[in-house]
């Protein structure tokens, strides 16, 4: 017990207490490596209903920014309600409010229990994480919650992938201020938790793909409104919702098209493992990787920051927590306190080592009782 509790102590020093808190919920993967998906028969695209799904939200949402509110009794004359007028605080939080539910996205929820949906479904048991121990992926062998797969406009990714769109995507949005700061910020912001509590030191996996699809929900929260030109392509955009006779309007229905691509697709985006003994464990189950099938040209300047042509590998010393924290600092013109930098370093690599040495006291029990 003392071990675990050192474990535990270590990673809340490197993860916020909100965080640790619900290590066994906030992050799963998708298996998309065990099985050529061009062995598999195709699964029927789920387009329509997930569209059809995003556009009664974003109505249910305009509605709520456009519904009238009580007035303090000091300011009540003639009328004891007050019609907001195109209010955008009341507008983003009627809008995350339906589409970016913390931990598990509300589109990531319909595409795992609608009826309708085709979806495929690996248990933990039989995926290519199976040999994973809680010392080393924590959230993952703790929950063993595994997304399933789904087609969305032509493209196979998993359900978290629309939690990632929608609910990281907001919050690239709101850590740029709303695009009124630099992209870059955001993209900082995606390898930090990816490198610590969606990713690498919860799952043990670190996955290019979560943060394509993050990109792309900035894209979609820019536009919103469309107050300023696509991050991508610089161009501008038409808003899906204008202020017309001081009430908020639905004007442009969404649609995944021109969001979703094969960058979103583990088996194509393929993932990094946080250390090269959680690297093996995968490849000893041969998964596929497919990174020529990435998409060109498509993400700018962030291309070599969202996609991974090199195929399933070991997280590389330039995605490590306290390097993308010496990022994020400049970025936001915060000088850090001395020695914090090593002390997190240090910390993680003590975490490791623990890692190490439990899982092998673990595997040396389990041939014990074998025997």
């Amino acid at each position: 017990m003392l071990a675990v509790r050192q474990s535990l102590f270590c990673i809340s020093l490197l993860l916020s207490p909100a965080v640790t808190s619900s290590l066994s919920v906030q992050a799963a993967e998708v298996d998309q490596f065990s099985t050529d998906p061009a062995l598999l028969p195709p699964l029927a695209d789920a387009t329509v209903l997930l569209e059809q799904e995003v556009n009664r939200r974003l109505q249910l949402a305009v509605d709520r920014a456009n519904r009238p509110v009580l007035k303090p009794p000091q300011l009540r004359s003639g009328s004891d309600l007050h019609y907001p007028s195109c209010e955008q605080e009341r507008l983003y939080d009627a809008l995350a409010w339906q589409l970016a539910r913390p931990v598990i996205g509300q589109l990531e929820t319909f595409a795992e229990q609608n009826p309708h949906i085709e979806r495929r479904s690996i248990p933990f048991r039989d995926s290519v994480y199976r040999d994973f121990l809680w010392q080393q992926s924590p959230s993952l062998v703790l929950s063993e919650r595994v997304a399933a797969v789904i087609r969305v406009h032509g493209v196979e990714i998993g359900t978290d992938k629309l939690g990632h769109f929608f609910t990281e995507g907001y919050s690239y949005f709101e850590v740029t201020d709303r695009l009124q700061d630099s992209v870059e910020e955001g993209v900082l912001f995606g390898e930090w938790s990816e490198s610590l509590y969606f990713g690498a030191q919860t799952t043990g996996v670190f996955s290019y793909a979560d943060l394509a699809a993050n990109l792309n929900g900035l894209r979609f929260w820019n536009r919103i409104l469309a107050q300023h030109p696509d991050p991508l392509t610089g161009l501008g955009v038409t808003p899906y919702v204008r202020c017309d006779h001081q009430r908020w309007q639905l004007t442009e229905a969404f649609s995944f098209q021109g969001y979703v691509d094969s960058a979103w697709n583990e088996s194509v985006n393929c993932s990094a493992f946080r250390s090269l003994k959680l690297l093996q464990q995968v490849l000893n189950y041969q998964p596929v990787c497919r990174p020529q099938a990435l998409p060109q040209n498509t993400y700018g300047p962030w291309q070599q920051r969202v996609l991974n042509p090199s195929g399933l590998r070991v997280l590389p010393d330039s995605l490590q927590p306290e390097v993308i924290l010496v990022q994020r600092a400049f970025m936001q013109e915060v000088r850090l306190p001395k020695g914090v930098l090593e002390r997190i370093r240090e910390l993680r690599q003590q975490l490791e080592l623990w890692r190490q040495q439990s899982s092998l006291t673990e595997a040396g029990h389990a041939e014990a009782i074998q025997e």
